[in-house]
């Protein structure tokens, strides 16, 4: 059975293309002003090309997005590299089913430099149906599991559900 993940890598270099021509960034000023009145550091499932990732960092919020495809982010640590938004931004080659995250920080073999700890965000955002491409009920139970895991107790869990999907030409 195919994965939900599967295709990202080879997608990567249409994925800014395709969305500027449905979604655009409409989402984006929702995820901003829910971020920004958080008060503390956000987890980005599924960031992909830091399309909201970006925005974010330059608004101000300290955000940490996870991705499991290294081309998508490439495009996402080029375009943040260009912002030149320091370290607000750090980027994780990562599973959503198994974050990353420990008591002591990231585990060995991460991408950032910066130590988060179990429990550490204020908010776990997935957007643009990051979870629809669970395809199986024990993957989407892993991440649910994993995001109260790292999810701070009171804190936020922002979820985005795309409707009709096949029927999108």
């Amino acid at each position: 059975m195919p994965q939900g993940y599967e295709g990202w890598d080879e997608y990567a270099p249409f994925y800014d293309w395709e969305n500027a021509r449905t979604l655009g960034r409409r989402d984006v000023p929702f995820w901003r002003n829910l971020a920004l009145h958080t008060g503390g550091r956000v987890l980005e499932l599924g960031c992909g090309t830091g399309r909201i990732s970006l925005p974010l960092a330059k608004a101000g919020v300290d955000l940490v997005g996870i991705d499991r495809s290294a081309p998508m982010l490439a495009r996402a640590r080029a375009r943040i590299r260009r912002a030149k938004i320091g370290d607000r931004a750090q980027l994780v080659r990562g599973d959503i089913r198994y974050l990353p995250f420990t008591d002591g920080g990231l585990s060995r073999g991460s991408s950032s430099p910066h130590a988060v700890s179990a429990g550490g965000f204020e908010m776990v955002m997935a957007p643009y149906g990051v979870l629809q491409s669970l395809l199986r009920e024990r993957d989407l139970v892993a991440t649910l599991a994993e995001v109260r895991r790292v999810l701070r107790p009171g804190g936020t869990f922002g979820l985005e559900l795309v409707a009709d999907l096949p029927s999108w030409q």
